[in-house]
């Protein structure tokens, strides 16, 4: 046998071992690795801590709160209204500032005739037409309306429910007058114009606009009524995921509103520069 031959062969097989061997460790190696490398632990999400987060939003979209009790709103001073105990959100009640400033350059004269109302403000509004001890444009409902639905209704032209109204937020202001004839002629006139050119520069929008195709449903047009957006068009949507027909209640009359469906009807029912 030639040995010398077979050398080239037998170098050729151990060349060949060597390189099998080092792939084989290096494809254990990279198992080893891949199974020891920790998986990405799932966001853990606390239910409870959800939950009540939900409950706390809950009451306060429903009103159920003193504003004057919550380090989230501030008194509002003059000369931006001329009425006490008068509360917005901080964070509005700046955008407001500044706008006011501005329409005072511009030689319009802005002043907050009411704010932050919440569920026992708004109950004695509502209650006060319902029970016909306050007349509203100048009829007693209770004499007018025996049937609740139609009361409710008519109620709903201009005042909202208790737990349905946006001045529960503190995000929404009447200005100057809450009567729509102020706004038509006159110093009221040019109010609602640099109002309605204006007021968007700084985060307002009114919500209650005259109806037409796209608000269909809803209260009348009010142009004394502004909201501050950028935080009611969030809240707006928290109403509708969080509130249903059980939370809207503790109030006379209140059983009109899913026959009414005040939610959809009234709530949602806004100027769409403002959802």
């Amino acid at each position: 046998m030639n040995y010398k031959k077979l050398i080239p062969v037998l170098v050729i097989i151990f060349i060949a071992v060597i390189i099998l061997f080092a792939a084989k460790t290096y494809t254990d190696e990279e198992k080893t690795i891949q199974v020891n490398v920790p998986a990405i632990p799932k966001k853990i999400i606390n239910k409870d801590s959800l939950r009540k987060a939900d409950s706390i939003k809950r009451i306060y979209l429903l009103g159920h709160f003193k504003p004057s009790k919550d380090t989230m709103f501030a008194l509002i001073s003059k000369p931006y209204t001329n009425s006490p105990d008068m509360y917005l959100r901080k964070d509005v009640y700046k955008a407001y500032k500044i706008m006011y400033d501005s329409a005072k350059k511009d030689g319009i004269s802005l002043l907050i005739v009411s704010s932050t109302r919440n569920f026992i403000n708004q109950k004695s509004i509502w209650e006060g037409k319902w029970k016909g001890n306050i007349l509203c444009n100048g009829k007693n409902l209770v004499k007018e309306f025996t049937d609740p639905v139609q009361r409710s209704k008519y109620i709903l032209k201009y005042s909202s429910m208790p737990g349905t109204s946006r001045h529960h937020w503190g995000t929404d202001i009447d200005i100057n007058s809450t009567l729509l004839s102020t706004f038509e002629t006159g110093s009221g006139k040019k109010v609602y114009e640099w109002l309605k050119n204006n007021a968007y520069k700084f985060g307002f929008c009114q919500p209650y606009t005259e109806k037409d195709s796209l608000r269909t449903t809803g209260y009348e047009e009010e142009k004394w009524h502004w909201s501050f957006y950028p935080v009611s068009s969030a809240l707006l949507l928290d109403y509708k995921k969080l509130i249903s027909y059980d939370d809207i209640k503790g109030f006379a009359g209140s059983e009109t509103a899913k026959e009414i469906d005040i939610i959809n009807n009234y709530v949602l029912s806004v100027n769409k520069n403002c959802q």
